[in-house]
């Protein structure tokens, strides 16, 4: 029993490999060629061989080792490309260069026909050498120029070459000078950076505000431990009510009114004292009632 379920994972996992790979080849697309190439660039040995540019616009690396590449509809299997070499793997949104120089023992990435200035046929096949994963017609081509597909997916004749980069001029253009022809009055790297350099303010004050928060509590943490306070007491500590400030602030005023009394670094409020004596009583100037003495 455990043996028939290794064996079914086993062949689920080859099928998956397999669909996976039929999926990832399928997306491949030839994007350039150039059939009369005399001072365009050269291959490994300096040659200006003809050349077939194939672009993988998935975002994963995908292996054309194992595929067919041909110039001739009716013998679809004329030249496959070899497997097991590292050079027919193609990164996510790369470009890969097949040189077709009619000598295929040069390398793996050189086919055994060359293209034709006057125009001609090619197509990519899958590993099965049935299933077309691409092809195209290509017209006639004075020299140096190629046959390319532009933004729309369209096939048009470039005096502009690109091999292995996108074919449309702009692609050739440094970021500075894509930001400024859509940004020529420079408003918007303005406004991006005024943003950033804000946030970062922003950003940097919340941070030293927290961590002065921190230092902060461990101080009193650290001197009410040392002191062998209640650290309740410490926390807490300067954080009097509003009443408290007020009797505060009154008493500077009186003292600043001279309403205090003159002890040092104490401040009072001078007591008023209500002035009386006997002797100006008015008690004292009434008249006392003569006392009648009876013999």
């Amino acid at each position: 029993m455990k043996k028939t379920r290794k064996g079914f994972l086993l062949l689920t996992l080859i099928l998956l490999s397999f669909v996976s790979y039929a999926q990832t080849t399928f997306d491949l697309s030839i994007n350039e060629l150039l059939s009369n190439n005399t001072e365009n660039i050269v291959d490994d040995y300096g040659v200006h061989s003809t050349w077939i540019e194939i672009y993988n616009p998935t975002y994963g690396t995908v292996d054309i080792g194992g595929c067919y590449i041909t110039n001739d509809k009716d013998n679809p299997k004329k030249y496959r490309i070899p497997q097991g070499d590292v050079s027919t793997r193609i990164p996510p949104h790369q470009y890969l260069l097949i040189w077709a120089d009619g000598i295929d023992y040069h390398g793996p990435l050189y086919t055994n026909f060359t293209l034709n200035k006057d125009g001609g046929y090619l197509a990519i096949y899958s590993n099965d050498g049935k299933t077309l994963i691409d092809q195209v017609q290509y017209p006639a081509l004075d020299a140096n120029v190629s046959y390319a597909k532009n933004d729309k997916g369209e096939w048009v004749k470039s005096n502009n070459v690109t091999p292995r980069l996108q074919n449309e001029s702009y692609a050739l253009e440094s970021a500075s000078e894509k930001l400024g022809k859509r940004d020529p009055k420079g408003v918007v790297i303005s406004i991006t950076a005024m943003t950033v350099v804000f946030s970062v303010l922003i950003l940097l004050f919340l941070c030293f505000k927290q961590l002065a928060k921190f230092h902060i509590k461990t101080s009193k943490k650290k001197a009410a431990e040392a002191q062998g306070v209640d650290i309740d007491k410490v926390q807490y500590a300067g954080e009097e009510t509003g009443d408290i400030y007020a009797a505060i602030a009154l008493a500077l005023q009186l003292y600043q009114d001279d309403i205090h009394d003159i002890e040092d670094m104490v401040i009072t409020i001078e007591r008023e004292d209500k002035i009386y004596s006997p002797w100006n009583s008015k008690v004292q100037t009434l008249r006392q009632t003569p006392i009648i003495r009876k013999n």
